[in-house]
């Protein structure tokens, strides 16, 4: 992405200086002159580094976004100025001057009345870096003995780097993951068969572009409300904060077994949690446990063949599935809520699908089918379609072996939904959606309309109503 944009912004300047070299530049004037710039600071988000004992590439550290100053010569005389970076001792910044990179400029010609513009970008080398620091530099500039600057500013973490890395339980600190430092992934990383991470309360992890957290062991999440374990993209400027599809997502690949997953924030990726295949022993592939899962380009959750236990979990803005089940499984969810809105996205089909559809060969032919099994206690399903909620009971697949549906809020026309406390295309008055608050207000239908179970706290652990529990992940003021 960032080739793409240097090369646009080398196109840019070689057109302009077709036209800029129309006109000669001869009306030098060699009295001080004070330049005019569009800013006095270029401030860069938070960068990360690799451990200062990383082997991989110099090329890999990552990147800050490019940003530019327009130097402005508001004079009636062509003028001659030298930049420089005024320390850059190790190289924490580059500049790109009327299309050149370098460290240092001689001479750079600027029309009267005339502008140019400077690119500047950040990389940390955490060889010097041990904690959250500030980086300074400035932006120096000398015309005709007139010295001005611009000063430069970004903060770096150093942070637990990896690079398509295999944790195979050889080194204790790859497989128990901590807050100390955040934990960028350049690429994807596999937890392989036979091993188990940890991740420990408020621990935050980074993911570039395409890289994906692949499981074929087991993955343990200990968030919790207070602190929970972060998953994200790498982007912190403020037009990728809450953008989604900068990264791929979490897997359970076939074989991965005894996963559980509490107090996770899981935002921006492609799907959040995908889970391959039935569990290889009585347990769930998967315990999903007071999560939110948001902004993803595709779906929340999407199960193949899958076994998933969830309770108190929100997942919202998502732009085709909230959760999408194929080819049987067993789904037990209870006290989540599933809330799909206008995303911006063109949603044909139900945001929240599950089916007993067989597998099928190229030819059509079925490769293999497996039963479906379904227990929906108290959640809320809800978005913009008409039928945001489909179960897919295929004649050529195996029956469905459970289809317990009660005490839910669900956006469906079907009538057959329409018992055993379930409630159907009511609003369920959520207090502020678009500012991403999905509590209950005073008056919604889903205050105390739940059934009994064995979930007694809410996603934000207030204690839940034992005889008469609120529908949704939130209990409600």
């Amino acid at each position: 992405m960032l080739q793409g944009f240097f090369r646009f912004i080398l196109l840019t300047l070689l057109v302009s200086s077709v036209f800029y070299s129309c006109k000669k530049l001869d009306n030098f004037t060699s009295q001080p002159v004070q330049l005019k710039f569009s800013t006095d600071t270029l401030n860069f988000d938070s960068l990360f580094g690799k451990l200062y004992n990383s082997t991989d590439s110099i090329d890999l550290f990552p990147r800050s976004i490019t940003l530019q100053v327009r130097v402005i010569n508001p004079t009636a005389y062509d003028v001659k100025t030298n930049i420089s970076l005024l320390g850059n001792i190790y190289g924490f910044f580059r500049l790109n001057v009327d299309g050149r990179p370098g460290k240092q400029f001689e001479q750079i010609e600027i029309g009267a009345n005339d502008s140019i513009y400077i690119f500047v970008q950040a990389s940390i080398d955490t060889i010097q870096v041990f904690g959250f620091q500030e980086i300074n530099d400035q932006l120096q500039f000398e015309t005709n003995g007139t010295k001005q600057s611009v000063a430069l500013v970004a903060y770096a973490q150093g942070s637990n780097f990896y690079s398509n890395k295999v944790l195979d339980c050889s080194r204790y600190d790859d497989m128990n993951w901590n807050s100390a430092k955040p934990y960028y992934l350049m690429d994807s990383v596999l937890v392989t068969k036979g091993c188990t991470l940890t991740i420990d309360a408020g621990t935050h992890i980074y993911n570039y572009n395409n890289s994906a957290i692949l499981v074929a062991g087991t993955l343990i999440v200990n968030g919790n409300t207070n602190s929970p374990v972060i998953f994200e993209g790498s982007r912190l400027d403020d037009d990728y904060k809450e953008l989604a599809g900068q990264w791929i997502g979490i897997r359970f690949l076939k074989g991965s077994t005894n996963n559980v997953m509490k107090g996770a924030v899981i935002k921006n990726a492609y799907i959040g949690i995908e889970i391959d295949s039935l569990s290889e022993n009585k347990n769930p592939n998967l315990i999903l446990e007071q999560s939110i899962l948001k902004n993803m380009s595709a779906a929340g959750i999407v199960a193949y063949s899958g076994e998933l236990k969830a309770s108190n979990n929100l997942i919202y803005n998502c732009g085709l599935f909230g959760l999408l089940a194929e080819f049987g499984g067993n789904y037990e969810l209870t006290n989540n809520t599933i809330y799909l809105g206008n995303t911006g996205t063109v949603r044909k089909d139900p945001g929240i699908v599950f089916s007993n559809s067989p597998l099928r060969n190229e030819d059509g032919s079925i490769r293999f089918s497996l039963p479906l099994g379904i227990t929906l206690k108290n959640n809320i399903f809800y978005g913009s379609l008409e039928e945001d909620f489909y179960i897919n009971n295929d004649a050529e697949g195996l029956p469905i072996t459970t289809n317990s549906i009660e005490a839910n809020l669900l956006k469906t026309k079907k009538a057959i939904y329409n018992t055993s406390g379930n409630l159907l295309n009511v609003d369920p008055l959520l207090k502020d959606v678009q500012n991403n608050d999905f509590d209950l207000k005073a008056g919604s239908p889903c205050k105390g309309a739940g059934t009994s179970t064995s979930i007694f706290v809410d996603l934000v652990g207030r204690i839940r109503n034992s005889a008469h529990p609120s529908i949704g992940a939130f209990e409600g003021e």
